[in-house]
């Protein structure tokens, strides 16, 4: 007989217990190398601040023609011969609201850029976009304003032959 203690661990059912192993060295984590930044596009960044510029300079030039949209259209009337255009007070308030929207639009479009660029991603599109938009809500609030004034649908009936 042996002059050891019985082991207090239950009977191994499949073979003898294993040794355990030593614990497992504890190095530091490896080191991440930061990602390179991303090329700089010049022709974008260039062409971007063109477009922006121009976008300043619409928005600039143009903020008196909609501040005083209905003086403009009571004169285009006029010489177009439609008649006399009554809807001033609605072009004068509509003019205003499109002035506030063009200015966000652009505002909105200069962050977007900047943006975009410090990313190192293409943003001439955004300018064009805003332009665009700002284009078409023009358009859409001037179709607004001339389809409710009664001047306008008249000089409509009378060529029409109605």
């Amino acid at each position: 007989m042996t002059d050891s203690a019985p082991d207090p661990r239950p009977q191994p059912r499949w073979g003898q217990y294993a040794d355990v192993p030593p614990p497992a060295p504890n190095y530091p984590p490896p080191s991440i190398p930061e990602p390179p930044a991303p090329p700089r596009r010049t022709g974008d960044i260039v062409l971007t601040t063109v477009l922006l510029l121009v976008g300043v300079y619409d928005v600039v030039a143009q903020w008196s023609l909609y501040a005083s949209l209905g003086a403009a259209l009571k004169d285009a009337y006029t010489v177009q011969g439609f008649g006399e255009f009554t809807s001033i007070e609605l072009a004068d308030s509509m003019g205003t609201v499109l002035n506030v929207i063009r200015a966000v639009l652009l505002v909105a479009a200069i962050a977007w850029s900047l943006v975009r660029i410090g990313r190192g991603q293409r943003a001439y599109w955004v300018p064009l976009g805003a332009g665009v938009l700002a284009g078409l809500i023009a358009i859409g609030f001037m179709f607004a304003i001339m389809l409710q004034d009664p001047a306008l649908l008249e000089y409509a009936q009378r060529t029409a032959g109605g």
